[in-house]
């Protein structure tokens, strides 16, 4: 049976599908996962408002997938996560469809030879299949994220715009391709704006298409269109579209006295009459390009409409409604992301810029909002001095190196690229730092994992042994990364240790070369791409050192594009062969090549098959399981809080939980948020009133010892006296005068009202009743609690976030319990110097009012409650506790490295528990603790770490010698093999890896320092020490390094 080119063409892109949704299907997450996920299901199975630009259009299609859980709330994450699955199997056929179509371009006759259209369709499958089983486009495919959607839109963009051409000539209709292509843009935006940086590609193949002659001027010209019409889109219709919408809505409703969304309506109405208007004028003198023109522009608003639906929603105040974008002043704010701030991008500031000494501080935009009493807009903050302004001497061009966020940030910059803080930064050194860390650490690390291989999956951060690319090819890694001869077991037994042997690398190449040998014009084309989707992204994100995950996702629309040449590579060394060309070489060809993707699958599927792994779920149980009914629980980052989401809002676990995250409690919305009731969680009982929180306002409140501030409010330290009670805090806070004002940068052009406060002492008086009337503390206990809690607030400022927090204990009766995940950071600051007055309760710290000092050098805070901890962590007795483990210690079941990052707080705490209940006298449950997480947490899974020290230290305690010094010699053992691998370094190399060498040689030392104390009691006369074997060998390790 004979088929046609289009039916073979259409049929294998079929196949192409099928393979890529049968694999994505089989590793799919049945559940929530780490980062955004938790967040981006929630919002879509109950159509929420998410974090800034927004997915509605995602969250839409997701919405109707989770509907296929038929109520079974449990299963409506996997088919958000299916939606991602599926996207992603649409993307493979057309890119499929795009590699054939730009492949039979390579050759000299349209008339293929049997061998030529073998190769072709080969060449197809081969970058398709590639493509289906790389690192960074599978990791996305089986989560519920924008990005699979993303790469999706990005295929059938690029994908129609090659319809396009080759229809035009022939098919008058043809330039429906091109407003298709408007309209995916347009909905893109509700996916992620990746998609807008296929347009120059786009308009590139138009150039091409349209320009009969073409030569370097006209060349440049195209290419300059390409970009502008890129800006034009991304820079000035969708924003001028939204400052539209915002300037006629406060006129129509401040200055006209019209209702509430009277603008906007009027602003779609301008709009569209503009339009057809432009078309009419078009048609009637015609302008077929000008007509065009205003139709991709109707098409791109029709598919961008989508937001609507984050308005709409947003004034329903869902439990989720993030910067609340209900009108369209706040809507410009939330695409334009202003909750994140900005940065520089070709020109501004170094991270040792100076603020400009006559103008240190630049306006902002007024902030409005609709006050329903008076019917208008309101501006709650004026934006006068909002953003900082430096010195034109300490600009640059191609700032790189511009973050002075963090110390970290700085320490950074400086230890990569050896520069000081007083030192005139200069373009070379902004451009060194591009190259060596942005392309080379953000960029090209993570191409080259995709394409020739990857090390392990645990962050890097300039280690030798971490994040790294590695080729399978042992002169090349050898070089650059140590010899790779003799590897540790954990080295080598990492499931995310994937070599290709750069063989989809050197394909790639081979289809760069001969696309740009016999069709330069689209070798352009899909180079420009390749750009846009990378470098262009590195140049305009201005990555800082270091960012809290891998990145790699981001740019997977380069990735995409690399396929395209790894495909068209078939067809090169086919059509290079010369006279070895025929049928039966193709067929060669053909099965050689597929070698390829089938190296890739095999080595990648066990580390991305998430097919069995519930972790994130149950962590997020454990944290709200922690916590006592209508409690209050403080969180910060994303992994303590969008999971908790997740449950509360999908499953409807624990609701009467209320999750209050610190990153966001510095805003507005987000306070506004809290304040309501959601489900069985009552509002937090801030007493602030809107106006008195709103942006702009009580921002940040400035400790000033100051004797003449004080004295405008009649007052002197001596009035004041050594401790202010909370409450009187409180109502000073909410002072509205300029006593409570100083001005900053007075003598400059921008001087800036600020609000201070005299007093850092501050003293919580407590209602012992009250206290055992909640059953805070026992009767039994009663005698523990503090009559007051003296809290010395050790900074220089008071952020919104913490002003809220001091309101909240200060209205606090104790009847809401009030708990911060343990989570939240390690330093006395990060728990607001509270931590002496915490419980240990699971993985969560419970605020009590009971005295208790820092143990274990100040890492561990509080008290531990035993009882109520080990009925939650531990099976015991034929009861099982509440904490379940996901499936973390099933073999095959793989843990990623934000997984196994989890284990490190859950081995912590099971340790405190266990060596708590050896301090009460019961070993044997701690022993029960010791085993239950040992068996949860297994060392064949997690490896041996600094968390599980705790641990084995518990086995001593408890009287468990065996079992201690079991993990003892098993850790000792890895360590040993690790010293000894970093010791074949040459010495020029060691310095690349001191800082692994330092903790290793730190925790064998513990551990010698562990069975001295618990097998030797610490007494150096018994026995001969010297010739314990543990000893004896940390010795010769300590040697190698010295």
């Amino acid at each position: 049976m004979n088929f046609s080119d289009k039916q073979i063409n259409n049929g294998l892109g079929w196949m192409t599908f099928v393979i890529a949704l049968f694999t994505y299907v089989l590793t799919l997450e049945p559940t929530v996962s780490f980062w955004d996920c938790g967040e981006y299901i929630a919002t879509s199975v109950k159509l929420m408002v998410g974090h800034p630009p927004g997915a509605p259009v995602f969250q839409l299609i997701a919405n109707v997938m989770s509907q296929l859980a038929l109520g079974d709330v449990t299963r409506q994450a996997f088919y958000v996560n299916l939606t991602s699955g599926l996207s992603s199997a649409f993307t493979i056929p057309f890119l499929f469809w795009t590699i054939t179509a730009m492949g039979r371009k390579l050759f000299d006759s349209d008339n293929l030879s049997p061998g030529q259209r073998i190769v072709m369709y080969a060449g197809g499958v081969v970058g398709a299949l590639a493509f289906t089983w790389s690192d960074s486009f599978w990791f996305s495919a089986v989560e519920g994220e924008v990005y699979a959607m993303s790469s999706c839109f990005t295929a059938i963009a690029f994908w129609a715009v090659l319809k396009w051409e080759a229809a035009v000539d022939t098919d008058p209709y043809a330039n429906r391709w091109l407003m298709l292509i408007a309209y995916m843009t347009g909905l893109s935006v509700g996916v992620h704006i990746l998609v807008f940086l296929t347009i120059p590609s786009v308009v590139m193949i138009y150039f091409y298409k349209k320009q009969s002659k073409i030569n370097i001027r006209t060349w440049i010209m195209g290419n300059a269109a390409a970009i502008g019409v890129l800006a034009l889109v991304f820079a000035v219709i969708i924003p001028v579209v939204l400052k539209l919408f915002g300037f006629l809505e406060i006129t129509a409703v401040n200055s006209i006295g019209l209702p509430k969304n009277s603008g906007s309506i009027m602003a779609l109405l301008l709009i569209a009459g503009s339009m057809i208007i432009g078309v009419r004028w078009a048609h009637k003198h015609n302008r077929p390009l000008l007509s065009q023109g205003i139709h991709a522009v109707l098409f791109l608003l029709i598919g961008y409409s989508s937001f609507a639906v984050l308005a709409i929603r947003s004034n329903a105040n869902t439990p989720i409604d993030e910067n609340n974008p209900e009108d369209a002043m706040s809507l410009l704010s939330y695409y334009n992301r202003d909750q994140y701030g900005s940065w520089p991008i070709l020109y501004g500031q170094s991270f040792n810029s100076e603020l400009d000494t006559r103008k240190p501080y630049k306006d902002g935009s007024p902030y409005y909002i609709f006050s329903e009493t008076k019917g208008k807009y309101e501006v709650m903050n004026d934006g006068k001095a909002a953003f900082p302004n430096y010195k034109d001497a300490d600009k640059s061009f191609f700032p790189r190196m511009w973050s002075d966020k963090e110390p970290s940030h700085i320490q950074n910059y400086q230890k990569i690229m050896g520069v000081k803080k007083t030192d005139k930064i200069t373009f070379a050194d902004h451009f060194g730092f591009f190259l060596e860390y942005q392309v080379g650490k953000m960029y090209l690390r993570y191409f080259m994992w995709n394409f020739v291989g990857r090390q392990n999956d645990d962050q890097h951060r300039y280690e030798k042994s971490k994040g790294n690319w590695l080729s399978g090819i042992t002169p090349w890694d050898s070089a650059r990364l140590g010899q790779q001869k003799n590897l540790p077991d954990q080295f080598k037994n990492n499931p995310a240790r994937n070599t290709y042997y750069a063989l989809p690398f050197l394909l790639g190449l081979i289809g760069l070369y001969y696309q740009y040998k016999k069709d330069k014009n689209n070798a352009w084309v899909v180079t420009l791409l390749f750009l846009m989707t990378g470098l262009a992204i590195v140049v305009y994100t201005n990555h800082k050192p270091f960012e809290p995950r891998e990145r790699d996702y981001a740019f997977v629309g380069s990735f995409y594009v690399y396929a395209i040449w790894i495909g068209l590579g078939v067809i090169g060394i086919y059509e290079m062969l010369g006279k070895m060309r025929s049928k039966a070489t193709a067929w060669t060809v053909t099965g050689i090549t597929l070698l390829i993707p089938a190296i890739m699958v095999a080595e990648n599927w066990d580390d991305h098959d998430r097919s069995d792994r519930y972790v994130a779920r149950e962590v997020a149980k454990m944290y709200l399981d922690s916590c006592e009914p209508n409690a209050i629980l403080f969180t910060n980052g994303d992994n303590d809080t969008f999971p908790l989401w997740y449950v509360q809002e999908v499953e409807g676990y624990r609701t009467d939980v209320r999750i209050v995250n610190l990153s966001l409690l510095n805003t507005d919305w987000y306070i506004d948020m809290m304040k309501r009731k959601f489900y069985d969680s009552d509002p937090v009982p801030f007493s602030y009133d809107k106006s008195q929180y709103v942006q702009g306002t009580r921002d940040v409140l400035y400790f000033q010892n100051d004797p003449s501030l004080l004295s405008r409010l009649g007052l002197s330290a001596s009035k004041l006296g050594d401790y202010w009670p909370v409450e009187k805090f409180v109502e000073y806070s909410k002072i509205d005068n300029p006593a409570v004002e100083f001005t900053a940068f007075a003598q400059t052009e921008s001087p800036k009202k600020l609000r201070w406060f005299p007093m850092k002492n501050f003293r919580v008086n407590i209602d012992k009743q009250a206290v055992l009337d909640a059953g805070v503390v026992a009767l039994a206990d009663s005698a523990s609690i503090v009559d007051h809690i003296d809290w010395n607030w050790q900074g220089q400022a008071i952020q919104k976030r913490d002003l809220m927090l001091i309101d909240l204990i200060a209205s606090n009766d104790w009847s809401r319990p009030i708990y911060f995940s343990t989570t939240v950071g390690t330093s006395a600051k990060s728990f607001f110097w509270l931590q002496k007055h915490f419980r240990l309760e699971g993985l969560a710290y419970r605020f009590v009012p009971v005295f208790t000092d820092v143990k274990n050098g100040g890492m561990d805070f509080g008290s531990v409650a035993t009882e109520k901890m080990y009925a939650l962590m531990v099976n015991h007795e034929g009861e099982a506790g509440k904490f379940n483990f996901g499936n973390m210690e099933k073999q095959g079941v793989y843990l990623d490295e934000t997984t196994r990052r989890s284990s490190f707080n859950l081995r912590s705490n099971y340790g405190r528990l266990a060596n708590a209940l050896v301090d009460k006298g019961d070993s044997a449950k701690a022993i029960e603790t010791i085993d239950f997480a040992m068996e949860k947490m297994p060392v064949s899974k997690l490896k041996y770490d600094y968390f599980i020290l705790s641990l084995v230290e518990g086995y001593f305690r408890a009287g468990a010698v065996g079992k201690g010094r079991e993990h003892v010699n098993a850790f000792a053992a890895e360590l040993e093999a690790e010293l000894r691998y970093y010791a074949t370094f040459k010495t020029t190399e060691r310095s690349s890896v001191n800082q692994e060498v330092q903790s290793a040689l730190q925790y064998y030392n513990m551990l010698v320092r562990m069975v001295i104390q618990y097998e030797y009691q610490n007494d150096f006369s018994q026995g001969n020490l010297g010739q314990l074997d543990l000893v004896i060998t940390y010795e010769e390790l300590a040697s190698l390094f010295k």
